[in-house]
């Protein structure tokens, strides 16, 4: 039993907050549109795990001076994590990521599905 116990992986916590994505498709791909502004382009990561595409990520809460208090905060800070199911007909190879004034757009080729962690390009 302990070594049973010892092996299992601890529970995570859920992400504090969860951004808000658009998916459209055309002819020859889908696109997802993540909403994350404020996260760094190197605190985003993108892995197609069979037909799942996850992306997760941090935004950091800003700082602030000693002597401050808030009167109302709205934006979320810290971890965030969507997982998204794909269609059976992706080539999960060829996804392609940019992140631009806030917005990550991930291109999702229709072909066979596979698994790949994807680069976020300038």
């Amino acid at each position: 039993m302990e070594r049973l116990l010892r092996d299992v992986k601890p529970l995570e916590a859920p992400a504090p907050w969860i951004p808000r994505v658009d998916i459209h498709e055309t002819p020859e791909s889908f696109v997802v549109t993540m909403e994350i502004p404020g996260v760094e382009r190197d605190e985003i990561d993108i892995v197609v795990e069979g037909l799942y595409l996850t992306i997760s990520g941090h935004r950091s809460e800003p700082a602030s001076p000693k002597c401050m208090r808030w009167h109302q905060m709205e934006i979320a800070h810290g971890r965030f994590e969507r997982v998204l199911a794909l269609p059976q007909e992706v080539d999960a190879e060829r996804i392609t990521a940019t992140y631009k004034d806030g917005f990550l757009y991930i291109t999702v080729p229709r072909g066979v599905a596979g698994g790949c962690s994807v680069p976020i390009e300038e």
